[in-house]
């Protein structure tokens, strides 16, 4: 019973505190810049990883920050609840931008809010076209020094799923020159692909070795990030 009490009080601070949040940014978004903007986002994320502690009963970790590189990158990441997608932003000390569904923009309050954050949005219609203006504004990104975070799997995936590696985030990596980092976590077993929170948990974050595209093809590429993920996956 109790757990279930708390479950639904983190479901109403998280709702509750993102909508009061999200209107303060936006009244706050025309009298600070880019990196401001960004600094209020990551500012609700940290207290909402602090409140998921005392809530639900969620803690987690991140391994292989060392392998991070100073410059810009990509990060291609297993997607397996909404959780990475609020918790990222606490956890990373380097200013991420999502790779995210143009939909997403349409959401009040939080959509709003996601514009302003000047993150990578991803049109699914002509799959030549969106490769294009996802490469083009992931350039973008990466030349202000962001590190752009890329699901390769193109959907929520549940953490038992065997790893399935569409090419987008390769081929961005191939045009533009950035490093690839590969991330796997366990999300799923305590926050699943669809739903809430379903009971404490600990889950961990783990970051993987670079890989460059100067060194190998994008065959190779994708053949090395599946295959580290694959294996990093059972361990968690």
């Amino acid at each position: 019973m109790r757990a279930v009490l708390n479950k639904w009080l983190f479901i109403v601070y998280l709702l509750g505190s993102g909508t009061i949040w999200s209107t303060v940014m936006l009244l706050l978004y025309p009298f600070v810049g880019r990196s401001g903007r960004y600094s209020l986002a990551a500012l609700w994320c940290r207290a909402l990883v602090r409140v998921m502690r005392v809530l639900p009963g969620i803690r987690c970790s991140i391994e292989g920050l060392e392998h991070l590189p100073k410059e810009p990158s990509i990060i291609l990441c297993r997607h397996e609840s909404t959780w990475e997608t609020l918790a990222f932003l606490a956890l990373f000390p380097r200013r991420i931008s999502f790779v995210f569904k143009q939909d997403l923009l349409r959401i009040p309050f939080f959509g709003w809010v996601l514009k302003g954050l000047d993150m990578v949005s991803l049109d699914r219609g002509s799959p030549r076209q969106a490769h294009v203006a996802v490469t083009r504004e992931a350039a973008e990104r990466l030349a202000k020094g962001d590190v752009v975070v890329i699901f390769p799997e193109g959907t929520r995936v549940q953490h038992d799923a065997p790893v399935r590696l569409t090419s987008g985030g390769v081929r961005l990596a191939c045009a533009t020159g950035a490093m690839i980092v590969p991330v796997v976590h366990n999300a799923g077993k305590v926050w699943p692909a669809k739903g809430w929170p379903t009971g404490a948990g600990h889950i961990r974050v783990v970051v993987g070795p670079t890989l460059s595209p100067a060194e190998r093809s994008p065959q190779e590429l994708i053949h090395d990030v599946h295959d580290w993920m694959q294996s990093e996956l059972k361990k968690l």
